[in-house]
């Protein structure tokens, strides 16, 4: 695999995830969730799921649980902040938690990393060109190619929020708490790309195989 999808799910939950998957004969190598639990449901070396179209056979997916929309929201919930920008889908969007996109980061910088063995996923960042990150479609992201995708890059409008955060971490060396308060800085926009800022040397702190080792990690089945 050279590359890595991806996605939110725009359900309340990780067993909804599994039912919405199922019912409409669709797959993904990793669920998400709201406390940044991951569960594996297929091999990532080798086993072609179906959650990204023309990049199925190239790809190793994630669905990080998210309802996306503020009408999803119910009280008790995990998600509490909700922003206007113009490149979400209706205006709004609901912010992942900040364990979801820390847990995000880190699954970038191991599944990029020599730790993650049988996997060729560069840490190529397919949304950013010129100093900006697109938020929405990519030209040409449909064409395969390796790298970390947003799965907004080429269909539907989800992903976008949690590539930007996991930049900023890992190709700035923000902590974990200023990475999430300037990616809603920088998304809360009605353009649809936000601007970047310069790269810094890499954190102290790991980011690869340690810091990913330290997740919980399970691997149940869809069935």
């Amino acid at each position: 695999m050279t590359e890595l999808i991806v996605h939110e799910t725009v359900t309340r939950s990780a067993a909804a995830t599994v039912k919405v998957l199922q019912d409409r004969g669709l797959s993904v190598h990793l669920i998400m969730a709201p406390d940044g639990t991951l569960t594996q449901h297929g091999d990532l070396g080798d086993e072609i799921l179906w959650h990204a179209s023309q990049h199925n056979g190239q790809s190793v997916g994630v669905e990080v649980v998210n309802p996306y929309y503020p009408r999803g929201l119910r009280p008790g919930l995990p998600w509490t902040r909700t922003i206007r920008a113009g490149w979400a889908h209706e205006g709004q969007y609901v912010l992942p938690t900040p364990a979801q996109a820390e847990a995000v980061a880190r699954l970038v910088a191991w599944i990029t990393s020599p730790a993650a063995q049988g996997l060729s996923i560069p840490q190529r960042w397919i949304g950013v060109s010129d100093g900006r990150l697109v938020m929405a479609r990519k030209p040409g992201a449909e064409t395969i190619a390796p790298g970390i995708y947003a799965h907004t890059y080429f269909n539907h409008a989800d992903g976008a929020w949690l590539v930007l955060y996991a930049w900023l971490r890992l190709e700035t060396g923000m902590a974990p708490s200023e990475a999430y308060e300037d990616a809603v800085r920088r998304a809360s926009t009605p353009e649809t790309s936000v601007t970047l800022p310069e790269r810094r040397p890499a954190p102290a702190e790991p980011l690869g195989r340690e810091a990913f080792e330290s997740m919980e990690f399970t691997l149940p089945e869809f069935a």
